[in-house]
């Protein structure tokens, strides 16, 4: 994660919105929307006049970032409103980061005012960048596609297939029935104690971490996990996609 660089631009970010916001502008609330499946590491808004900087956080493949806070933008819409959106997509390591620059003119307003500045990423690798204070979806959105990112069929899968494996290696762990030694067992009654309130009232009824009793608990939490895990499985493979 790029800390330095987040943290840079929340700084400014800060000190822009605590400044006074001109009478002919409003500060919104800006956002990015991912329609592809690959994840976007970072999207950064800047106002190319001011230099200002709002923004941040990603977002995941068929997924949004969530409102962050905040640019500036004309109450009323007019000619020749530009901004700047820099980012970047994952490639699997924070050291090997490529930016894409993109300045755009905003397009009318939908409605009577900003609302909420929007970053959009099409799978076809074009981004465009516009205010509206209506979600895609609505009658008057005026994104290039009406709707929310629908994941893909293969994007699906890769998720299912991450899960069950998960289920699988859980169902494999607490097959094994572990033969545990007194250090084991001493580290089970820390580790169970340390869990919760509930879990330390539930230790009270042993003598401590050599009664047999909790070894017998040990057991029965087993039998749950590998239960569970067995549950999970079944149903994974009921709603493959």
């Amino acid at each position: 994660m790029p800390w330095l660089l987040v943290l840079g631009a929340l700084v400014t970010l800060l000190a822009g919105c605590a400044g006074p916001m001109p009478s002919d502008r409003d500060a919104v609330a800006v956002t990015a929307v991912n329609y592809t499946g690959r994840e976007l590491n970072a999207v950064l808004f800047i106002d190319p006049q001011s230099t200002r900087v709002a923004g941040g956080t990603g977002a995941d493949p068929y997924g949004a970032s969530g409102a962050m806070c905040c640019y500036a933008l004309p109450r009323r819409w007019q000619p020749g409103i530009k901004v700047k959106v820099r980012y970047d997509w994952w490639t699997g390591s924070s050291a090997d980061r490529r930016y894409e620059t993109v300045e755009q003119e905003l397009p009318p307003y939908p409605t009577d005012e900003p609302g909420v500045l929007w970053a959009l990423f099409y799978e076809d690798g074009s981004v465009e960048v516009l205010a509206s204070a209506v979600d895609p979806g609505h009658p008057k959105w005026p994104g290039k596609l009406k709707h929310w990112p629908v994941p893909s069929r293969e994007y699906k899968l890769k998720l299912w297939q991450r899960q069950y494996e998960d289920a699988l290696a859980g169902i494999k762990t607490f097959e094994r029935q572990p033969q545990r030694t007194q250090e084991d067992l001493e580290k089970e009654w820390s580790f169970y104690r340390g869990f919760s309130q509930e879990m330390r009232d539930r230790l009270a009824a042993f003598s401590g971490p050599l009664d047999p009793a909790f070894s017998n608990f040990l057991e029965q939490q087993r039998q749950i996990a590998l239960e569970t895990y067995r549950r999970l499985a079944d149903q994974l493979l009921r709603v493959k996609p």
